[in-house]
């Protein structure tokens, strides 16, 4: 299914194809393309990796803040607003970078990124987008275990019991859940298109959840990402804008995967482009909430459809004079059940 495309000149040059999957509380409700494919989640699942730690009450344990809650839903882009947040989660969870599994980097913020080069700072595990998430691993793990090694091992009891939560929430059998491994060293996992959209479905609308425990760290967890949306990638992001909305939770992950559930419709909303790319998710965002959800969310549309947000196009595309030359279109229609 054609899902955008982008103009230069007279030409079309690039076209984004992908699939979307929109489920309610009876199933799916609006699709198209392949979404009865499997997918990897990527940073998608963060919000739902995140929940062992608020079920095991490990935020008492460490006395964590609501903001180093938060910020293990989130993919920290480097900003100091969010690393000063990680360093805290750090120092309360007595983990170290040298605990950390994954390479060091700079920032993906760019303007932190050229500052610490600037300073003759080199990269740091501390910097990369997936170390809360990392950090939480290891609290899970330690507290299951006694000991924190091994948590990015596919069969470490951390590992395991993020798996049966991506389970739960997905509605997908443990056996059945595809299994690779992220850009950062971790698991990551694969479920269908519906699957996936399902899972934002219970972490918009938690009470849905046949379970109570995780149905309430779900909703601790929104709570969170809602009192502190920069937390989840950096301000002047998609994923802040959306979390900032009422009634909203959602998450990006690479390869060109995005979900998002609205509490009020009682809806959770997959879309992945084929390619990979993420500058088209702003307008497929904008386009599907105007098709499933128009009336309460209008405002919503309106600004993803006018402000130039980082990473993604709203519609306009610009040369480095700032002139716009070409534009990002989004005008597909969704199929409903």
């Amino acid at each position: 299914m054609l899902l955008a495309t982008e103009s230069r000149g007279e030409l079309i040059e690039n076209r984004h194809e992908g699939c979307v999957a929109v489920v309610g509380e009876e199933g799916l409700r609006y699709y198209g393309g392949r979404w009865a494919d499997r997918y990897f989640f990527r940073s998608s699942s963060k919000p739902i990796q995140a929940l062992p730690v608020l079920l095991l009450g490990l935020d008492k344990t460490y006395g964590l803040t609501d903001e180093e809650c938060a910020i293990m839903a989130g993919s920290n882009a480097g900003e100091k607003t969010c690393t000063d947040v990680v360093e805290s989660l750090m120092k309360k969870a007595g983990v170290t970078e040298d605990d950390l599994v994954m390479r060091p980097r700079y920032p993906s913020h760019e303007p932190t990124k050229f500052a610490a080069i600037a300073r003759g700072e080199g990269p740091r595990k501390i910097w990369h987008g997936c170390t809360p998430k990392h950090v939480g691993a290891i609290l899970v793990q330690r507290a299951l275990t006694g000991s924190g090694r091994g948590y990015h091992l596919p069969d470490s009891a951390a590992q395991r019991l993020v798996r049966y939560t991506v389970s739960l929430f997905t509605g997908t059998p443990y056996e059945k859940i595809a299994l690779g491994t992220d850009g950062c060293g971790v698991p990551v996992f694969g479920v269908t298109g519906e699957a996936m959209a399902r899972s934002y479905l219970y972490l918009a609308a938690p009470e849905l959840l046949p379970e109570k425990g995780f149905a309430d760290a779900a909703r601790r967890m929104t709570e969170r990402m809602h009192r502190y949306p920069h937390l989840i990638r950096g301000q002047g992001y998609l994923c802040t804008v959306l979390n900032a909305a009422d009634g909203v939770v959602a998450k990006g992950g690479a390869s060109g995967v995005y979900c998002f559930g609205l509490n009020k419709e009682r809806l959770g909303v997959m879309f992945k482009l084929y390619d990979g790319t993420e500058s088209a998710w702003q307008a497929v965002t904008a386009r599907i909430l105007s098709q499933i959800a128009p009336d309460n969310h209008a405002d919503l549309v309106q600004k993803l459809e006018s402000e130039e947000l980082t990473g993604t196009t709203c519609r306009a595309i610009r040369c480095m004079t700032g002139e716009t030359i070409g534009e990002l279109r989004a005008d597909f229609t969704l199929s409903r059940v």
